[in-house]
């Protein structure tokens, strides 16, 4: 055994990178919850008898692999739709996964600084460095929460915490779950069951209320349509097309029959000002059947270098929504002037979007308040949560045809769901080539399109009230919790030096 232990040391440079893409099998489309488990807990022994600084080395290399097999599709929107060149494309997503990679590294490094790895405290140190690690993610530079490793936790009996604690208080569950197993290949006598049933903490969900327990049927059901009209991203931005692109959303929502109709984000290729008088009819004919329409436009501002990203409503009901959290080198650039020629592959004519504009009244159906979200912003839970605190139900239009048959689409879908989940509101899922969807405040979805299929889903949604724990307080207690924990291990670090010393 400890020549097998040796061994696998004695590679530990080959095999972590090899652990970061076995984690990956653990997310959409695979979803296989063990998987990362099982490689976390790999790494953690990897990292057991290590410097800080190979400890670091061990936890980067397993962070760019797995952010290189589980985020690999930003390469398709730079390069095969966003017109980079070849090199910048792959030059950007190997800067992006190296980036996100610094998380897991910080990980490990200071677990092995705090020398956690073998003492008491590693059960929970370990855990929170991880949790605070995405906290910390899905924060810097504006954030990219993707591949939290809460995520997993869909479909199984686990789930039942994202009300209560959301996926980033799940990926603490998972990660301290992996923790136990490592902890276990070390253990002798009744330690080693006793770290093998921690192992499997995540099933312990079982024990946990129904997501449906914390909120409640508050109105009528509302008869909702999801008109996908499937224009592939390679035609999207064509201005001979726009005519014909209109035609579709236009015929598909009259023939909606419904009380709410959501288009995906984005549908005009021009901004609202230059397609003349089609949304004051459109406008017209929803009204005189009652529809509410929820249209993706983009909106030009006072300034004519301004561009919001937005939802009209119209019909049944009035309002708009502005996106306010862009995504960088996607919606805007956050560089220098001089630098924009090189790095400017968004693909459409419009080179920013803005943020900036007022916060306008929410949006309302039939007495119903809409928590309304664009594309990114459903990856971020609490800034989510606190958007969507009064609505009765949720709603987010997206356009992931930039990513092609990538495993992106199935991702954004879980995301979604775990929306639903934390917040226990129905969620109406509107893509421009699917995945559309409609999720329940329980998570499941009822129904769902085809990707790359033109589609009128029709069904309905029941509004509700109330608040889950995690809606109430967010991402609030994680972050003192983790917090707390560093800073506790490295009190408890400085006086052992200092005992030592003395």
């Amino acid at each position: 055994m400890k020549t097998l232990s040796s061994t696998l040391l004695r590679f530990d440079r080959l095999l972590a990178p090899l652990l970061g893409a076995m984690a990956t099998l653990g997310f959409a489309p695979i979803s296989f919850w063990p998987a990362p488990v099982v490689a976390l807990a790999a790494l953690f022994a990897l990292c057991s008898q290590r410097s800080w600084k190979r400890t670091a080395l061990l936890g980067w290399l397993f962070g760019v692999a797995h952010f290189a097999t589980g985020v690999y599709w930003v390469f398709i929107s730079t390069h095969v739709y966003g017109g980079a060149p070849l090199w910048l494309g792959l030059a950007l997503a190997t800067v992006l996964f190296s980036f996100l990679a610094l998380y897991p590294a910080l990980v490990c490094g200071c677990a092995t600084v705090l020398q956690s790895w073998r003492r008491a405290s590693g059960w929970i140190v370990v855990p929170a460095l991880w949790m605070l690690s995405e906290l910390l993610r899905g924060w810097v530079y504006s954030g990219f929460p993707w591949l939290s490793l809460g995520y997993v936790a869909l479909d199984m009996p686990a789930q039942r915490f994202a009300p209560v604690i959301g996926v980033h208080g799940l990926s603490f569950l998972f990660a301290l779950s992996a923790y136990a197993l490592y902890r276990s290949l070390g253990a002798q006598g009744a330690m080693r069951p006793l770290a093998l049933g921690a192992a499997l903490l995540p099933l312990t969900g079982t024990l946990m209320p129904s997501p449906l327990t914390w909120t409640a049927d508050a109105a009528a059901p509302l008869r909702v349509a999801i008109v996908q009209g499937n224009v592939p991203q390679d035609q999207k931005w064509d201005q001979g097309r726009g005519k014909e692109i209109l035609e579709r959303y236009r015929a598909m929502t009259l023939a909606a029959d419904a009380d709410l109709v959501a288009w995906p984000e984005v549908v005009p290729n021009r901004p609202l000002d230059l397609l003349g008088d089609y949304f004051d009819k459109l406008d017209e004919e929803t009204r005189a059947q009652g529809a509410a329409l929820l249209a993706g436009v983009l909106i030009r501002g006072e300034d004519d270098d301004t561009i919001f990203n937005s939802i009209l409503a119209l019909g049944a009901a009035q309002g708009r929504y502005d996106k306010r959290h862009l995504v960088p080198f996607g919606e805007y650039f956050p560089i220098p002037a001089w630098l924009r020629p090189i790095m400017d592959v968004l693909g459409t004519p419009y080179s920013d979007f803005s943020a900036d504009g007022p916060r306008r009244e929410p949006v309302v159906v039939h007495g119903q308040r809409l928590g309304i979200s664009i594309c990114f912003e459903d990856v971020f839970g609490a800034e989510f949560a606190r958007e969507s605190r009064d609505a009765r139900v949720l709603v987010n239009a997206t356009n992931d045809a930039w990513f092609a048959h990538s495993s992106a689409p199935h991702q954004h879908l879980d995301i979604a769901r775990f929306r639903a989940l934390e917040n226990g509101r129905w969620l109406v899922r509107a893509t421009n080539t699917g995945i559309s969807a409609l999720i329940g405040p329980d998570g499941h979805v009822f129904a769902r399109s085809r990707q790359y299929q033109t589609e009128l889903m029709r069904g309905e949604v029941v509004p509700r009230s109330g608040l889950t724990p995690y809606a109430r307080w967010r991402d609030t207690p994680l972050w003192f919790l983790g917090v707390a924990v560093v800073l506790a291990g490295l009190v408890l670090r400085v006086r052992k030096r200092a005992n030592k010393t003395a």
